[in-house]
Parts: structure tokens; C-alpha cells; sequence
């Protein structure tokens, strides 16, 4: 059976450890880039998730190969921290949505 990792903040580490999942803890960008890399060299877990906001921090040669991955298998996933900078709620969730499921939404009250 695979393992899963989940490699984020201090902050969003609980939920995840909450909900049971393995969790390694990283408090800045280039320490999750280090430990994105080992990850990849390594090949023990099967699947790896982690802030989307760690890609920066990437060469873009490193970006391509976590996503070409097939073992590990990489997920970016958006954390609230994440989010950019005077974006209304609103659009935050639609960009959301529209990664996960492929469609564009417009979200009305």
C-alpha cells in the first residue's frame, strides 16, 4: 500500500493530523524544496501533497520533474495561507474550484 505524506505548515498541520494522514512540518519555503527533493530521490512514499506555494521556491527544472513524477506522485494543494493577496473571497474559491474540477464558477449571493 502507498504511503501518504503531506508536507505543509505548522499551522495547517493539524488538520491534516486530525484526519489521520502523516504530516512532516516545514516553516519556510526553501526547507519544503529541500525536503520536496529528497522526497523525490527517496521514492519510499507513494504519494506526497504539499502547499501549493512551495513550487516557488523550485527550480523550474525540479517543478517539471515533481509533476512528471510517477513514483512519488506529487499534489500542490492551495492552503489559506496561500492565497493571494487582496483577492476577494470569492475569487479565492472560484480559482479553487476551477483547479479541482476543471470548470470556471461564478459564485453569487
Amino acid at each position: 500500500m502507498a504511503r501518504l505524506l503531506v508536507l505543509t505548515d505548522p499551522d495547517t498541520a493539524l488538520g491534516f493530523r486530525l484526519a489521520g494522514v502523516e504530516v512532516s512540518e516545514v516553516s519556510a519555503k526553501e526547507e519544503a524544496a529541500d525536503r520536496l527533493l529528497t522526497l523525490l530521490r527517496a521514492k519510499e512514499t507513494g504519494i506526497v501533497i504539499y502547499n501549493e506555494e512551495y513550487q516557488a521556491a523550485l527550480p523550474e527544472k525540479s517543478q517539471v520533474a515533481l509533476e512528471e513524477s510517477m513514483s512519488p506522485v506529487f499534489f500542490a494543494i492551495p492552503v489559506s495561507q496561500a492565497k493571494r493577496v487582496g483577492e476577494p473571497r470569492e475569487q479565492y474559491l472560484a480559482r479553487l474550484l476551477r483547479r479541482a474540477i476543471g470548470y470556471q464558477l461564478k459564485i453569487k449571493r
